[in-house]
């Protein structure tokens, strides 16, 4: 058992869990798209006061997620070696699968971690702005014009785009990498069958397109909040919480016999090598007489 895998899934699992929760609170707390976009400083500050009081569970699910894609490179850069280590006809044209799946996998553990980073840092600092600031009178101190706090909040909302769309990057990354394993895994097992299931090859496929629709939800999301997050919420639920963990769990599995068969073969080959070589000093030292 490859204790990364292990390690990867339960990550995932937890990360996503939390932040299903936090969209599940965020989905029902009462918000009013008209008066959102009106600027309505009541509105706004409701926004806030529900932002900070969930800032933990938001910002453990940031920082989860972002382990859990570090966690996630382990396994599948081994994967990928095994893979690459294949030899005979039509092998050389999986290379490009291989550097695919490792240039995405880095790509979005780096772009996570940086863009959680990023956005931890603005709400750290918005929320010091909304406790700390004069927000409310900028104009006339006996007026409440709330210029500050609708200029803090069209900052926030660009920030908040941000992060949103490196979310939507991780599943479409996601999506790639499913896909790319898929037909590198399948070139193996052309020559070798019992490396790694057919059903768990098909899994990871299914997972990858899962991770699709979870994308254009995501897009989508920016044109009808209510309804989409609606239909993310039923099958991204089951793709992040279970099929996920479950793949990586199952990879755990395979991929340390698959090193063990490949580390068996590189022993087999050096001590033919190492005979072949005695053989031909042998032959050197007792040349034959014709």
């Amino acid at each position: 058992m490859d204790i990364s895998c292990i390690f990867a899934a339960l990550l995932f699992f937890v990360g996503n869990l939390l932040r299903l929760i936090y969209l599940g609170n965020e989905f029902n707390r009462g918000f009013n798209w008209y008066k959102y976009t009106q600027l309505d400083p009541e509105s706004i500050q409701s926004e806030w006061e529900f932002r900070i009081s969930n800032k933990p569970n938001l910002m453990a699910a940031g920082f989860i997620n972002s382990t859990a894609w570090f966690v996630f490179t382990f396994p599948l850069l081994q994967l990928v070696y095994v893979l690459n280590q294949q030899r005979g006809p039509g092998t050389s044209r999986s290379v490009w699968l291989h550097v695919g799946i490792v240039v995405l996998v880095l790509g979005g553990c780096f772009t996570e971690w940086i863009a959680n980073f990023m956005y931890f840092g603005s709400i750290i600092a918005c929320e010091l702005m909304i406790r700390k600031f004069n927000l409310t009178n900028w104009i006339d101190e006996n007026e409440d014009d709330s210029i500050g706090l609708r200029s803090l909040e069209v900052a926030y909302f660009a920030i908040r785009g941000m992060k949103f769309w490196v979310d939507a990057f991780e599943w479409i990354a996601l999506f790639f990498i499913m896909v790319f394993v898929h037909v590198a895994v399948n070139r193996y097992r052309s020559r070798d069958p019992e490396a790694f299931g057919a059903l768990w090859n098909v899994l990871g496929l299914f997972i990858g397109f899962v991770a699709l629709l979870d994308f254009i939800t995501e897009v989508l999301r920016t044109t009808n909040f209510r309804l989409f997050s609606q239909i993310a919420f039923c099958y991204s639920t089951t793709n992040r919480l279970i099929l996920l963990p479950a793949w990586l769990i199952i990879l755990g599995l395979h991929l340390p016999k698959a090193l063990a068969k490949l580390e068996k073969g590189d022993s087999a080959d050096q001590e033919e090598g190492v005979f072949l070589s005695t053989i031909q000093e042998q032959e050197e030292q007792d040349p034959v007489v014709l």
